[in-house]
C-alpha cells in the first residue's frame, strides 16, 4: 500500500492538463506544498532528450524534480507511433496519442514536463543516415532549439550516445541533435552550460553517480521506487517494473561544460542556481522551515512576501508560487459542465467554485471562463465577492458552443504528414502550442483572488462531472463533435477481382446521436462512381449518445468485371465521427475520423476452407481483415482453447504476441500442438521472447537479442524454395506481391531453428548480410499436419489492405490442401 504522503503527491500533477485535472477538487495538501516549495527555492533547469516515449531515464527525472527541486523536462523527438501496442488495437497516430498520454501520466509521478518535435515514428531504423532521410535534419534541429530557448535549461542530458552503439537510428539522431543544439546555444545568453549523457546502458562510462535509492520523507518512497512507478505507466509497451526498496544509483557522463568539472558532486556543480531577487531565498527557506503537516498555513506569510518581491522576474515561475500560496491558504477552485461530448449550438451549464478551507477570508476579484472564439458566455449571477473561511462560493454560467465549432482534433493531426510520412505539419497551430503534448483544454476557469492582500491567479480546466453508481465521481474532458457521428467498418477492404469479385461485400455503419434528447437522422451512403447505389437509412433516436448500427451490402459495378484499383465508400455524407481513446491509466483523448472505407480491388484467390480459428493477439486487427475478404473465421476464446473441439478447424492462426496477452493460450498450447499432429494447420505470427523462453514451438527455435528484423518495407525478398506450395497455391506469388508493403517487412524473425523447419524465403535490409535473415517464414511438418512460424508483419499489412500480403497469407491458409515440407 502506498504511503499517505505518496498518495497526496499523486494528486498535484506536473505535466499540464493530465490526470490531475480530472481529479476531484483539492489542494494536494502538505505533500503538494512541500514539492512546490522545493522547486521555488532555486533556479535549476534540466532538459533530457531522447527519441521515443519510454526512452527517458525516469530515475534521473525523479531525482532532479522531486529530490533536487529542479525544473526538469523530457523532450521526446517522436510520440512512438511506429511501435507495437500490448493493450489495444490502436497503431500509428492513435498509438501516438496513447503513448503521449502515457508520458504525461509518467510525468505526473516524476514531476517533469513534456515536449515533442514534429518527428513521426516511421518504424525501426538501423542507422542515423536512414533516419535523417525521413526527418530533415534542419527541421528537427529547429524544433529542439525552439524547446531549449523556451525552457532555458542549464543542463542538457542526452539519453543516448549518438553512435551505432545505440542500435536504433532514432536513438542515434536524438543524441546527435541534442549535442548540436547544445553547441549552438552554449555561448548565448542564458544558454545551457553542461552536456551529459545518461549511462543507464553503459555504466562504465559514468563520471557522476547519483543516489536514487534515497527515501523521500514526503513521498514515503525512494526516488527509484517512484521512477519505477513512472516507467510502469508505459503499459502499451509492456514496461511494468518492480518498485524495489533499498540502495540504487543512476549515472551520467559529462561530455561538455562551460564550468570547471573537477570533482563535481552534482549536475549543477559550478552553475549559479541562485534566484537573484534580494530577500527571496530566505523567505522560501523560512516557508520550508515553517511547514508542518498540521498547519501548512504557517508558510503563507513568507510566500506572500516572496510574491511581492519577485514581481514578474523571469527566474521565478510565478504560477508555481501562486499555486503554493493557494495550497498554504487552503484555497482550491473547480469548474464543471453538465455535458462532456458537446455539439455546435449546444448550451452548457457551467459551475465554477472557490472553496476556502483555510482560516482567513479570501476576496474574489474576478471569475472568467475562457472558451474558443465564437463560443458565447452568459453570466447567471454575481454574488458576494468575499469567501469566508470554511465556505464555498459558486458562480454559474451558460456557455453556448459556436455553430461552426469543429470536431476535437489534436493540433498535430489537423494536417497530413509531410516528407514521406516522416514529419507532422503543425504550421496552423499557434507558436506557443507547437511542441506541447496537446493544445490547452477548450474551456477553463480563470480566477483572480486576493489572498493575504496579493493578487493570485488560478486556472483550472472545466470538465464534465457525473456520478457513477458503482464507482462514484467520474470526470471527463470536454470534446466537440457533430449532432450525428457516423463510422464505417471495415475502413480498409481488399476486394478480389478474380472468381469472387461479383459477390457483394458487407459494411457496418455505426451512428451515434450526440444531440441532447431525441433526434431523427437520415444516413446516406455514397458509392464509387458506376457502382450500384445503396439506399439511405432513416433513424430515430430517443436519447443522447444512443447508438444504432446499419448493415449495408455493396455490390460491384454491373457493366463489366471489377477493375483493379482503389475506390472509396463514404457514409453520412463523409461527415465522420469522433473516436475516443480511453484506458484506465491515462486521460481520455479524442480525434476526428472520416467516415470513409478504402476499397482496393486486386487479384486474390481463397483456398477452399470451411472453418478457420483465430486467437487474437496484441493490437491485432487481422481477424477483421480476413473476414472482410471472405475467410470463414471465428475467434477462439479461452473456453474453446481449453475444452473446444479444435479438429473442426481447417487452420488455426495465432495472432502477434498472443502468448503475452492470452493466458489460456499458454495453458492450452499442448492442445494446439496435438491438433496439428492430428492433421491440423497451426500458423503462429510473430511472438517475442516469452514464446521462445517458454518452449511453445514444437521444435527448438531462438530469437536473437536484439531480434532480427527487416525495417525497409521495400527490402528485396528471395524465395529459397521456389517450388514450395506457399508460393503457388491458391495464388502465384510474383515480384509485385512484395511492393506496397508499409513500415517494415517483419520483426522477431527466428534466428536459429531445428532442421525440421524449412526456411522458404530470405529478406534483408540494404547493407545487411543476406544469410542472416532467413527466419521470417518457417514451415515444419508436425505429425499429419503442419506448423508455421512467421515474423512477416501481417498485423500491419492486412489491415492496411496490402494485396501481396493477402495473397501470401491465403497461401499459408491453403497449406493444408497441398503437400507441405
Amino acid at each position: 500500500m502506498r504511503s499517505l504522503g505518496f498518495a497526496l503527491f499523486l494528486s498535484i500533477g506536473a505535466a499540464g492538463a493530465g490526470l490531475a485535472q480530472l481529479a476531484p477538487a483539492g489542494t494536494g495538501g502538505v505533500a503538494a506544498l512541500a514539492a512546490t516549495l522545493r522547486q521555488l527555492g532555486s533556479n535549476k533547469r534540466v532538459l533530457m532528450i531522447g527519441a521515443h516515449p519510454d526512452d527517458e531515464d525516469t530515475q534521473l527525472l525523479v531525482l532532479l524534480a522531486r529530490g533536487m527541486g529542479a525544473q526538469a523536462a523530457y523532450l521526446s523527438l517522436t510520440r512512438g507511433e511506429g511501435g507495437q501496442n500490448l493493450i489495444g488495437p490502436e497503431l500509428g497516430p492513435e498509438l501516438g496519442i496513447i503513448r503521449t498520454e502515457e508520458l504525461l501520466a509518467a510525468r505526473e509521478l516524476d514531476g517533469a514536463r513534456q515536449f515533442f518535435t514534429r518527428a513521426y515514428d516511421f518504424g525501426f531504423s538501423k542507422s542515423a543516415e536512414e533516419t535523417f532521410r525521413f526527418w530533415p535534419r534542419d527541421s528537427i534541429l529547429k524544433d529542439v532549439l525552439d524547446v531549449m530557448r523556451r525552457f532555458r535549461p542549464q543542463v542538457v542530458i542526452a539519453v543516448f550516445s549518438g553512435t551505432p552503439a545505440d542500435g536504433h537510428g532514432h536513438h542515434q539522431v536524438s543524441a546527435i541533435l541534442a549535442r548540436q543544439a547544445f553547441d549552438l546555444l552554449r555561448d548565448s545568453a542564458g544558454g545551457p552550460q553542461k552536456f551529459y549523457r545518461s549511462t543507464r546502458g553503459d555504466p562504465t562510462a559514468t563520471t557522476l553517480s547519483l543516489p536514487v535509492g534515497t527515501l523521500d520523507p514526503i513521498l514515503g518512497q525512494s526516488y527509484f521506487q517512484v521512477a519505477m512507478a513512472s516507467r510502469s505507466r508505459h503499459r502499451s509497451q509492456d514496461m511494468g517494473q518492480l518498485q524495489r526498496p533499498g540502495p540504487a544509483t543512476a549515472g551520467v557522463a559529462l561530455l561538455a561544460t562551460k564550468t570547471p568539472a573537477a570533482g563535481e558532486t552534482s549536475v549543477f556543480a559550478g552553475i549559479d542556481t541562485t534566484i537573484h531577487v534580494p530577500g527571496y531565498a530566505p523567505l522560501i527557506d523560512s516557508a520550508l522551515a515553517a511547514l508542518t503537516p498540521w498547519r501548512p498555513s504557517a508558510t503563507l506569510p513568507y510566500l506572500i512576501r516572496a510574491l511581492r518581491l519577485v514581481g514578474m522576474a523571469d527566474t521565478v515561475p510565478r504560477t508555481l508560487l501562486e499555486r503554493a500560496i493557494a495550497i498554504a491558504a487552503g484555497v482550491t477552485i473547480d469548474g464543471t459542465a453538465d455535458d462532456g461530448i458537446v455539439t455546435p449550438g449546444e448550451r452548457l451549464q457551467i459551475e465554477v467554485t472557490v472553496w476556502n478551507a483555510g482560516d482567513s477570508a479570501v476576496r474574489v476579484d474576478s471569475v472568467s471562463v475562457a472558451a474558443p472564439a465564437g463560443w458565447s458566455l452568459e453570466r447567471l449571477e454575481l454574488g458576494a465577492p468575499t469567501v469566508p473561511p470554511g465556505t464555498l462560493l459558486t458562480r454559474r454560467f451558460v456557455l453556448t458552443v459556436a455553430r461552426d465549432a469543429e470536431r476535437t482534433q489534436p493540433y498535430f493531426l489537423r494536417r497530413p504528414l509531410t516528407n514521406r510520412g516522416g514529419l507532422y505539419d503543425w504550421s496552423t497551430a499557434p507558436p506557443d502550442v507547437r511542441g506541447l503534448p496537446f493544445e490547452p483544454p477548450p474551456v477553463s476557469a480563470r480566477l483572480r483572488l486576493i489572498i493575504g492582500g496579493e493578487v493570485v491567479t488560478l486556472t483550472r480546466e472545466i470538465v464534465y462531472r457525473y456520478r457513477d453508481q458503482a464507482i462514484g465521481e467520474i470526470r471527463r474532458p470536454l470534446f466537440v463533435t457533430r449532432d450525428l457521428d457516423v463510422a464505417i467498418t471495415p475502413e480498409e477492404l481488399l476486394w478480389p477481382v478474380d472468381g469472387g469479385s461479383r459477390e457483394p461485400r458487407h459494411f457496418t455503419l455505426t451512428a451515434t446521436n450526440r444531440a441532447r434528447g431525441s433526434a431523427k437522422a437520415r444516413v446516406a451512403v455514397t458509392v464509387p462512381s458506376g457502382w450500384p447505389p445503396i439506399s439511405a437509412e432513416s433513424l430515430a433516436f430517443t436519447r443522447e449518445d444512443e447508438t444504432k448500427t446499419i448493415g449495408v451490402n455493396l455490390a460491384p459495378p454491373v457493366a463489366d468485371s471489377l477493375k483493379a484499383g482503389t475506390y472509396e465508400l463514404r457514409a453520412g455524407n463523409g461527415g465522420g465521427w469522433l473516436e475516443i481513446i480511453d484506458y484506465p491509466h491515462i486521460r481520455p483523448r479524442a480525434l476526428s475520423r472520416p467516415a470513409v472505407a478504402q476499397i482496393r480491388a486486386a487479384r486474390l484467390a481463397l483456398p477452399a476452407l470451411s472453418h478457420v480459428g483465430y486467437v487474437r493477439g496484441a493490437a491485432d486487427r487481422v481477424p477483421e481483415a480476413l473476414l472482410a475478404v471472405g475467410v470463414p473465421l471465428e475467434l477462439i476464446g479461452p473456453d474453446s482453447l481449453a475444452r473446444g473441439d479444435l479438429s473442426r478447424y481447417d487452420a488455426i492462426v495465432i495472432g502477434s504476441r498472443a502468448y503475452e496477452t492470452e493466458p489460456a493460450l499458454i495453458a492450452n498450447n499442448g492442445r494446439l500442438l496435438e491438433y496439428a499432429r492430428n492433421g491440423g494447420l497451426l500458423i503462429v505470427q510473430y511472438q517475442q521472447y516469452p514464446f521462445v523462453d517458454g518452449g511453445f514451438a514444437p521444435f527448438p527455435l531462438t530469437i536473437a537479442r536484439p531480434h532480427d528484423r527487416v525495417t525497409d518495407e521495400n527490402a528485396p525478398v528471395t524465395a529459397l524454395d521456389p517450388a514450395n506450395p506457399v508460393f503457388h497455391y491458391p495464388n502465384e506469388i510474383r515480384p509485385d506481391d512484395w511492393r506496397g508493403w508499409i513500415q517494415e517487412r517483419g520483426l522477431y524473425f527466428a534466428h536459429s531453428w531445428d532442421t525440421t523447419y524449412v526456411a522458404v524465403l530470405e529478406t534483408h535490409d540494404p547493407g545487411s548480410p543476406p544469410e542472416a535473415l532467413k527466419g521470417g517464414l518457417l514451415i515444419a511438418p508436425l505429425g499429419r499436419g503442419a506448423y508455421v512460424y512467421t515474423g512477416l508483419s501481417f498485423f500491419r499489412q492486412l489491415p492496411a489492405g496490402v494485396p501481396g500480403a493477402y495473397r501470401l497469407f491465403m497461401n499459408l491458409l491453403g497449406l493444408k490442401r497441398r503437400n507441405v515440407p
